[in-house]
């Protein structure tokens, strides 16, 4: 009985253990707070996507089609109008040049709910690609995609997520015409046209917000290696329709997510099991509505606030 109870006791303490050190790591994650007097009055339309270069300069475009360049205290340092066809509502950034993306759409009469209505129609994309002062320097079609709601360079290969067929696309550009060298198709649940993912830690994976189900899941080569979440009401769950509609990722492998309806930026870490929460943020979007986000080199977040017209910085509190 004596040995029984010893026993019973190292593994208690043993456990204890595991769980302190566990939480004393995920406890060195750094907290952040907001930067409130960061690029105020700076953006005189509203931003729909944003993108970080390796100089942690900042380009954020704008729902007319002008691309706004700022440094990271939020000063701007350029602009440009796109030249094309119709405002891109989407944009990616690689080696000092920004890819722009405009979704061609169409109107149509469909039969809904037995009537018959006109409606806009996705029909295909074309990618602008213009240097940091706004020459354009090519133009291209994206074959098999049909819309374009998120892109990124995943490696050498540029990856587009496809709202209108659920899919998400890698292309390769090296080539003159894009090929399309894999597709993660029937994987998502999506809804209110979006459709989010960013580069995973991991080379060649990336991780996406599977908003419908409530999850965020990483994919390498195509295939689902691991996924977290779930729909409920708890502070590590994801709560409203449907969430989070954005995510990105820190160097050291955790996952920042992005929750709207009310407004929620948690930090998970590296397995999605533990999260703090960012603290001192605004509603910064009302419905159902994206919150496009980046990370510079300084772990500092970047979230765009549409639908006022700004951009948030958190920072982590060990950074000036």
């Amino acid at each position: 009985m004596k040995t029984m109870t010893i026993k019973s006791n190292l593994l208690r303490c043993g456990v204890v253990a595991l769980l302190t050190v566990a939480g004393s790591l995920f406890a060195a994650a750094p907290a952040y707070k907001v930067d409130r007097s960061f690029g105020k009055d700076v953006f005189k339309s509203d931003p729909v996507s944003i993108a970080v270069d390796a100089g942690d300069q900042l380009h954020v475009l704008l729902r007319n089609g002008t691309v706004v360049n700022c440094d990271a205290d939020g000063k701007t340092t350029g602009s440009f109008k796109a030249d094309m066809m119709s405002a891109p509502g989407a944009m990616a950034e690689a080696d000092g040049k920004l890819y722009l993306f405009q979704t061609k759409k169409s109107e149509k009469e469909i039969e809904y709910q037995g009537k018959k209505i006109k409606t806009q129609v996705s029909e295909g994309v074309v990618c602008g690609v213009f240097d940091l002062t706004g020459k354009k320097i090519s133009e291209f079609n994206l074959p098999e995609a049909q819309s374009a709601a998120a892109a990124h360079f995943v490696g050498k290969e540029l990856a587009v997520g496809d709202f209108a067929k659920s899919q998400i696309l890698f292309y390769d550009l090296s080539g003159s015409e894009p090929k399309v060298t894999q597709k993660i198709t029937k994987q998502f649940r999506l809804c209110c046209g979006i459709f989010d993912f960013c580069p995973g830690t991991v080379p060649g994976s990336i991780v996406v917000a599977n908003l419908g189900a409530f999850k965020v899941q990483t994919y390498t080569g195509g295939v689902k290696t691991s996924e977290f979440g779930q729909r409920g009401t708890g502070f590590e769950d994801f709560q409203s329709c449907c969430n989070p509609v954005n995510v990105v990722c820190l160097a050291d492998g955790s996952y920042v997510t992005i929750e709207k309806d009310p407004t929620r930026v948690k930090i998970f870490d590296q397995n999605g099991k533990t999260c703090t929460a960012v603290q001192g943020l605004d509603e910064l979007v009302k419905g159902c509505y994206i919150v496009p986000a980046v990370v510079d080199s300084k772990g500092s977040i970047y979230l765009v606030a549409s639908q006022q017209n700004r951009v948030v910085k958190c920072v982590p509190t060990g950074n000036k």
